[in-house]
């Protein structure tokens, strides 16, 4: 999806401003390093001549009515106080990131979105019993504003809804902090009661195609949104929840199926990590905004040109209240209902400013790298190669009137399985074993460790456990500590009510086990518990948490709500205090999880396919590569392998499959029929292959981290690590590329450089 307009466009944001400084100033270079060895350290003197749209200042107190309140080493922070707007300067290049719609609004605005585009701060407020929105900004509220020194504190209220919070905005170094404090936030009419708060929403906004660069979003490994024109073709944006949809609060709804059973349509892609972002290739800025606190009941908006506006923008908002449809009896009567209590949280939303050559997607994954580690949010881990390989035991299908095992994977059949994999020389190998508990694995949840029979009980998956750690094997079973299955275990009691009161539950579409529902984040603590006692008992001490590691919701319970954040902390305690007992990995893991599990699996390294989007980037991986092992998605049910195998190859993520012994149409009448495609005797040579290439690639980066990543239009991809290793991609089917002294062949990769 890579545009060849956007390169012809950034290419001209680079070389017209050198030919046009040649011709009428041959003195003045167009790149600021340059310019600051002539004695002309600011871009201003070539405004004139830049592309429409970009702006570079003098150095001065005031810019477009906004005061200097606060300057690091990098940048300067102007404030003005009527609308809490802000602009963000780059001493060295006299760069520009402005907040507001500073003047007339450009082109198409409807009414409604005129305090986004004037106001630094924007709320959503829910009006009375008939749950209108109402639409505010800074500028209309009463101020009480003091300078900090390094930026400003205001006191906010809005005497005709009875609102008010406070707001603290500082720059320190390359970053700047906005705050909103839980205690400040005031309510006292009960008419009116906030619903969002968006935090600087127009923060860096460009007009139409006026200048060059992109939106960086966290779908999936992230993606850009280019700041070009798009001719009014979208009529919608971007707008996720962080950390994925709140069942307890949010309507459910079906994917498209096919024939009323088959899904045919994968969900989107749920953010892993609150982070977002904005670049200005043309004037070689940009920042990373980071979600410190709020990111549980947070959303990521961004609005490409035409979608409600003519401006590209992006931002965090929060959710305080939500509005929901109450059902009012067992028909199909219903009303509208306000949440009463609000989620309580401080909002803290930090912005990492780039610029340079480190504008782009990969400056500001070097960002959030060094802030992950700053903060502890990821712990470094043995980032040794390892091909995942997946084990399927038990699954159940209907017989009589009974239910039976469909066993697809024993204890012996994967000893044999190793056996022959160290044959062939793949040694370096990580397991996990689902449905290896009693009556498979839709007998949830799991409570203390017991073996299903058919596989070999309770004695031979010990020995198999004890087997793989002499020989290097790391063999982890599978828990989700999320559900619970009502026609197996009964679910009357501490089960997920979502904020109707209503038993949330999931379905599946199959035949065998139609539904599940979730145990209560309390309830999932005590099985956590209880259920690591036993395997500790045994010397079982290798766990792969699911569920619970990607799935975050309001629920009621006996009678009190609770909120995310509730969820969040009873997740991390529980996993806190397991953590040093057990070894864990996690299944897509929410970023507040990174510090506990050994690894990462299923991590995307693609993304939804937005209509709106332009362009994959892996900004998750560049930032986490190094730091801890990360594996893919299963390799066995992806469309297109070679592309996936490059893939693998760019990101450093290492390779998935799931396989069963027995040939999966076995599974055609359990609610594993979706694995269509997992015998071992047809995986066999692929994994062999996909082992020894990318292990190979692995010996030359072990260790090393991502320093520069670059995706061309020609389908060339190049990654750089910082010891030397350069890894250099052709995804075109169609033609060798040169580049570098190499040719790379059609949908091929060549290694490079390195010590």
């Amino acid at each position: 999806m890579r545009s060849r307009k956007n390169m012809v466009r950034k290419i001209l944001s680079i070389f017209l401003p050198v030919f046009l400084s040649v011709v009428i100033n041959p003195k003045v270079s167009a790149y600021p390093a340059q310019n600051e060895k002539l004695g002309l350290k600011y871009r201003a003197v070539m405004d004139d001549k830049l592309p429409d749209g970009v702006i570079f200042t003098e150095p001065s107190k005031n810019i477009k009515g906004h005061k200097l309140v606060a300057e690091s080493d990098n940048y300067q922070l102007y404030f003005k106080e009527d609308s809490l707007s802000v602009i963000v300067r780059d001493k060295t290049t006299g760069a520009i990131m402005e907040s507001v719609v500073e003047g007339d609004v450009r082109g198409n605005a409807i009414a409604g979105w005129q305090s986004f585009l004037k106001s630094g701060i924007v709320l959503k407020l829910i009006k009375g019993i008939n749950l209108n929105h109402v639409v505010v900004g800074a500028d209309e509220a009463e101020r009480n504003v003091k300078l900090t020194g390094d930026g400003f504190y205001a006191k906010l209220y809005y005497e005709e809804y009875g609102i008010g919070f406070d707001v603290h905005v500082s720059l320190s170094e390359d970053q700047l902090i906005v705050e909103i404090p839980n205690r400040s936030i005031v309510e006292d009419k009960d008419e009116y009661k906030i619903g969002e708060i968006y935090v600087y929403p127009f923060l860096g906004h460009t007009h139409m195609g006026d200048r060059s660069g992109y939106m960086l979003v966290p779908d999936g490994n992230g993606a850009m949104i280019y700041l070009n024109d798009k001719n009014r073709r979208f009529s919608s944006n971007y707008s996720q929840y962080v950390y994925g949809r709140n069942i307890g609060i949010d309507e459910p709804y079906a994917l498209s199926l096919l024939m009323n059973r088959y899904q045919s349509v994968n969900e989107a892609e749920n953010i892993m990590a609150p982070v977002f972002g904005m670049v200005h290739t043309d004037s070689e800025m940009g920042y990373l905004g980071i979600i410190e606190s709020g990111d549980y009941s947070a959303k990521i908006e961004a609005y490409p040109n035409g979608a409600y506006t003519d401006y590209n923008w992006i931002c965090s908002k929060f959710i305080l209240r939500q509005i929901y449809i109450q059902p009012t009896g067992k028909r199909e009567g219903h009303v509208i209902a306000r949440q009463e209590r609000r989620n309580e949280f401080d909002i803290r939303v930090r912005y990492c400013f780039v610029s340079g050559e480190y504008a782009n997607y990969t400056g500001l994954a070097l960002k959030y790298r060094d802030f992950l580690l700053k903060h502890g949010i990821v712990v470094p881990r043995h980032d040794n190669f390892r091909i995942r390989l997946d084990f399927l035991g038990i699954d159940k299908e209907n017989w009589l009137i009974f239910k039976r095992n469909v066993t697809m994977t024993t204890v012996n059949n994967i000893k044999e399985i190793y056996k022959e994999l160290k044959d062939a020389g793949v040694t370096d190998i990580i397991s996990v074993y689902k449905g290896w508990q009693k009556d498979g694995i839709n007998a949830l949840p799991i409570e203390k460790y017991a073996a299903d029979g058919d596989i070999g009980g309770n004695g031979k998956l010990t020995a198999l456990i004890r087997e793989c750690e002499s020989s290097g094997i790391e063999f982890y079973l599978y828990q989700d500590s999320l559900r619970i299955n009502p026609s197996i275990k009964n679910a009357a009691f501490n089960v997920v009510k979502q904020i109707t009161k209503r038993v949330y539950e999931e379905m599946t579409y199959k035949d065998v086990f139609e539904k599940f529902r979730f145990l209560t984040p309390a309830k999932t603590r005590q099985v956590m518990i209880r259920s690591a006692k036993s395997y500790i008992n045994n010397g079982v001490t290798n766990i792969m948490l699911g569920g619970i590691t990607n799935i975050l919701f309001t629920y009621t319970h006996k009678g009190n709500l609770y909120t995310r954040v509730d969820t969040a902390n009873i997740y991390e305690s529980a996993v806190s205090e397991l953590s040093g007992k057990l070894n864990f990995i996690m299944e897509k893991p929410f970023s507040y999880l990174w510090k506990y599990t050994n690894a990462i699996a299923d991590m995307p390294i693609s993304t939804s396919n937005y209509i709106f989007t332009d362009e994959e980037v892996p900004f998750l991986t560049i930032a986490l590569k190094g730091l801890i092992p990360m594996y893919s998605e299963y390799v066995n049910f992806e469309a297109n392998k070679e592309e996936f195998f490059l893939k693998l190859v760019e990101t450093g993520v290492y390779p998935s499959f799931y396989i069963t012994y027995e040939d999966p149409a076995k599974l055609q009448y359990t609610n594993s029929s979706d694995i269509y495609s997992s015998r071992f005797a047809v995986y066999k040579d692929d994994i062999i292959r996909y082992y020894n290439e990318l292990k190979k690639i692995n010996d030359l980066t072990q260790g090393a981290k991502i320093i520069s990543h670059s995706q061309f239009s020609n389908g060339l991809t190049v990654v750089s690590y910082d010891n030397g290793v350069k890894i250099y991609l052709n995804y075109n089917p169609d033609r060798v590329i040169t580049t570098d002294g190499y040719a790379i062949e059609p949908m091929s990769y060549v290694v490079g450089g390195g010590k």
